[in-house]
């Protein structure tokens, strides 16, 4: 491999390693502002205003939870990065495209397997 490829490649995985340690801070930011809000709820005295506050509650329940499966998967990403496993499908072993990859920065499997 020619020495511009490998600095190629290499700037490729340090530009993608900051994208996931971006997004990894701002899911994490996310999931504490979620803890906050949902710590300092007060309960509404009306019954039918309960039912909408219960409502509200589930919704970033869900947020949160998909914040934290998200945050799973970038640390997978950041692992797999160390290990220099980053862009390899888990599935068929191939690479993972780099328009994949710009796009779903912690794609675990390339298209072809997602589906």
């Amino acid at each position: 491999m020619s020495g511009q490829k490998v600095m190629s490649e290499q700037k490729t995985m340090s530009d993608q390693k900051e994208k996931l340690l971006s997004l990894k801070a701002e899911l994490s930011t996310r999931i504490e502002k979620i803890d906050a809000d949902l710590a300092n709820r007060k309960t509404s005295h009306k019954f039918s205003e309960q039912s909408v506050d219960q409502q509200n509650d589930g919704v970033l329940y869900n947020l949160k939870s998909e914040a934290e499966e998200e945050l799973e998967q970038i640390d997978h990403a950041l692992l797999k990065l160390e290990r220099d496993l980053y862009g390899k499908c888990e599935s068929c072993h191939k690479e993972i495209s780099p328009e994949r990859l710009e796009a779903v920065p912690f794609a675990a499997c390339c298209k072809v397997c997602a589906v």
